[in-house]
């Protein structure tokens, strides 16, 4: 406890000098889920410690810490959440030592706040020896645990839901927070992959599910039985969030007979679906939920900059909300938490130079208080400004994405960009804090983002336009993203690398062999470069309904698969490329690396190779992704300049 402590001490001063490479950027982040107990009286941190995530408990009034807990040997604190006063639940990650990203087997554990009477209360071991002497021999569970309500008028017990190992299908249980002992409900799920939605007293009322048809079903409680509602009232993006007020209805994120993602409310009796808020340019992104889940106080959008809907004007959070949209124009914020009463909140600010400060908010006094920065020794003042772009594309599509100016110029100097490509495809980049994108603007490098056809955000329609077309139109999208900035002066032409990791290490590949005369370079991490190899292997194909995914979009035509796959077409590419990959990596097997370097080499075609052998889909290790941003840099400056 001493060590964390001092360190807690020394980052609330501390003004640290930048490094010359910047590698600080790359860090674990110092602190994290910060959250306050129901009564107020004390703040719970996720704090790194030494490399190894810790919990940490301060006691508000002095500000000093009153416990800590820091799991032995290969565990780690992974999320939590105040059960009570006195007591949180933690999820337990672990560190393989094979590999660097922490691994969650459904196991939770409970501790008081002065670090004591830590219990292991679900898991499948039972011995005292895996979890500190502390830890009773109990009956193993084989499962995965899911977290459905606290129960916050019942001081000992949780509400659960329990996978067994090899199921999709969950049982409900409760679950006593001070010593594991756990009783089944009679009601369980009658669908895989249930989510349950819970009343303001904890009872089930209704669950979402999956269908063999890889549809959404909603099930609504009649007693101890469950009734499934017609599935045609509903769109292809529902998502169920939380019941209102008079406990009729579902409300639900949904495109339901329109192109954009809206809130809508379901009625559990009738199954009709009635909007409630839709916004015209994109989807509605981010719900902001009270503390306990239980309603709604406004939504965000993401058409560049966020942008917010204040749903439940009668809310406390939505009177705070609104009061701190005000205190933090143009930054991301989220309530973590708050008291009880209602009148102490915990707030969480980001933006595109702030990847996230927490601040303590006292109603009463109207007091706004700093707490603590995910990492401390990042300067926001030194860092480049995002901006939203816009422009449409040759077939009439509006395009959106980000650019970021470099922050280290050569005056009279257009400088030279790096094309950024996010992942999925059928994912988005936001306007964020990315320490990525930092370390290129603060080296020189301006970074061009796409959210090209096929992202999500801005409506069905857009996303759809990317099934089939990975290797064709998105790249399209990008190329015309980069003539863009060309031509509004941003970027100059033949001073461009193409880089990203997953689908955005196919594009890099992908676009070199496509437009082989535009781009200086291409820099591929993680990426996926044989298409008729992901219906084979990787953990894609491996889900329930994952070749059903890869299906709907890329299509069945396996010869089109193999026109899309950079690994038949290396002999078009005369750039120089940098691959990278995790060994370990189960989403894009290793063999997909493996296919394009041997093309590579069957056509002589130079590369640069660097093998991370215990990362897997991404970086986890901190210092791994310093070496590789180093060598990227590296790269790029023999490459470009």
């Amino acid at each position: 406890m001493k060590a964390i402590y001092l360190s807690l001490l020394l980052v609330l001063s501390i003004t640290s000098a930048q490094a010359e490479d910047w590698a600080h950027l790359f860090e674990r982040k110092k602190y994290q889920a910060v959250k306050i107990s129901p009564d107020g009286k004390h703040i719970a941190a996720v704090m790194d410690a030494n490399g190894k995530r810790a919990l940490i408990f301060i006691n508000r009034k002095t500000m000093k810490m009153s416990g800590s807990t820091t799991l032995p040997g290969k565990n780690e604190v992974g999320s939590y959440f105040w059960a009570n006063n006195e007591r949180v639940v933690i999820k337990i990650h672990q560190r393989e030592p094979w590999l660097e990203q922490l691994q969650f087997y459904g196991e939770l554990f409970a501790v008081n706040i002065d670090g004591s009477a830590g219990e292991l209360i679900y898991g499948y071991r039972n011995v005292d020896t895996d979890l500190g002497h502390r830890l009773k021999k109990k009956k193993k569970i084989d499962g995965w645990a899911d977290v459905i309500d606290i129960l916050p008028d019942d001081k000992r017990n949780i509400l659960i839901s329990s996978t067994p190992w090899g199921s999709t299908i969950s049982g409900l249980y409760k679950l006593n927070i001070y010593n594991g002992k756990v009783k089944k409900l009679v009601i369980g799920a009658p669908v895989p992959y249930a989510s349950y939605i819970t009343d303001t007293k904890g009872d089930v009322m209704a669950l979402t599910g999956l269908s063999d048809q890889y549809r959404k079903e909603v099930h609504v409680r009649k007693g101890d039985q469950w009734q499934k509602l017609p599935s045609d009232k509903y769109g292809s993006n529902f998502k169920a969030l939380t019941l209102d007020d008079s406990g009729d209805n579902l409300l639900v994120l949904d495109n339901f007979k329109q192109d954009k993602r809206g809130l809508f409310k379901l009625n559990l009796h009738t199954g009709e679906m009635q909007p409630i808020i839709s916004d015209n340019k994109s989807d509605i992104t981010q719900i902001k939920l009270t503390s306990d889940e239980k309603n709604i106080y406004a939504v965000a959008t993401s058409n560049g900059f966020p942008s917010y809907y204040l749903i439940d004007k009668e809310l406390k959070e939505t009177q705070v909300f609104k009061q701190l949209v005000a205190t933090f124009p143009d930054q991301s914020i989220d309530i973590t938490s708050r008291t009880e009463k209602g009148d102490i909140y915990i707030v969480r600010v980001s933006s595109d130079i702030e990847a996230g400060r927490f601040y303590i908010y006292d109603l009463v006094n109207n007091k706004l208080s700093s707490l603590f920065k995910y990492y401390p020794k990042v300067d926001a003042k030194q860092l480049a400004y995002t901006d939203p772009i816009e422009f449409t594309s040759s077939d009439g599509l509006k395009i959106r994405g980000y650019f970021t100016q470099a922050k280290k110029q050569v005056k009279g100097a257009i400088p030279p960009t790096v094309i950024l490509v996010h992942g999925g495809p059928h994912d988005r980049d936001n306007w964020q804090y990315s320490p990525t994108v930092q370390y290129l603007a603060l080296n020189g490098y301006s970074v061009l983002q796409v959210n090209f056809r096929g992202s999500t955000g801005y409506g069905a329609s857009f996303e759809a336009a990317g099934y089939g077309n990975w290797g064709s139109l998105i790249q399209q999208d990008i190329y015309e993203a980069y003539q863009w900035a060309i031509n509004a002066g941003l970027a100059a032409k033949n001073k461009a690398c193409i880089m990203g990791s997953s689908f955005g290490a196919y594009s890099a590949i992908q676009s070199a062999i496509k437009y082989p005369e535009t781009y200086r370079c291409a820099i591929a991490y993680a990426g996926v470069y044989d298409l008729e190899l992901m219906f084979d292997e990787g953990n894609i194909q491996n889900l329930r309904f994952g070749k059903a995914y890869l299906t709907r979009t890329l299509g069945a035509d396996q010869a089109i698969h193999k026109s899309m796959s950079p690994v038949h077409h290396v002999e078009q590419i005369k750039i120089p490329l940098m691959i990278a990959h995790g060994k370990k990596d189960k989403q894009v097997p290793f063999e997909h690396a493996a296919r394009l370097i041997s093309a590579l080499e069957q056509a002589q075609k130079p590369y640069v190779w660097h093998k991370f052998s215990s990362e897997s889909h991404g970086f986890y290790n901190p210092e791994n992704q310093a070496e590789y941003m180093k060598n990227v840099l590296a790269f790029l400056n023999k490459s470009i300049i």
